[in-house]
């Protein structure tokens, strides 16, 4: 399992679904807590959603690792518990509504681990 101890989670790329009305967004500084939990500072949404973590280490979105609500507007602080993993690289993902495929997400962003010890 990848330790996420100590880690710093730096945004890789920013990439937007194809859903035509939604917006999310994230903010752009990201930390990794410990090994079970993600914090995301900012994500915005314009309607009340859901926020998935997948594993994204092959470059596609794979296991679904965790999963929090969203409200409407500026959600500051997310933090979103991660089931045990050994992913290298992640994908946070915005629905706005309910869980579908990853690919028609309002916006998703990738996110880069890099070992801070």
């Amino acid at each position: 399992m990848f330790n996420f101890a100590k880690t710093t989670a730096l945004v890789a790329a920013l990439g937007m679904g194809t859903a035509a009305t939604a917006n999310g967004t994230f903010g752009f500084q990201t930390t990794v807590e410990d090994d079970l939990t993600i914090q995301l500072d900012l994500v915005r949404t314009d309607e009340a959603g859901i926020l998935a973590i997948y594993d994204y280490t092959t470059g596609d979105f794979g296991e679904l690792l965790g999963t929090v609500d969203l409200n409407a507007g500026a959600n500051t602080d997310v933090i979103v518990p991660l089931d045990p993993n050994s992913a290298q690289q992640l994908a946070a993902v915005i629905y706005e509504g309910e869980l579908s495929d990853p690919t028609m997400a309002s916006g998703w962003m990738e996110l880069d681990i890099s070992d801070d010890s």
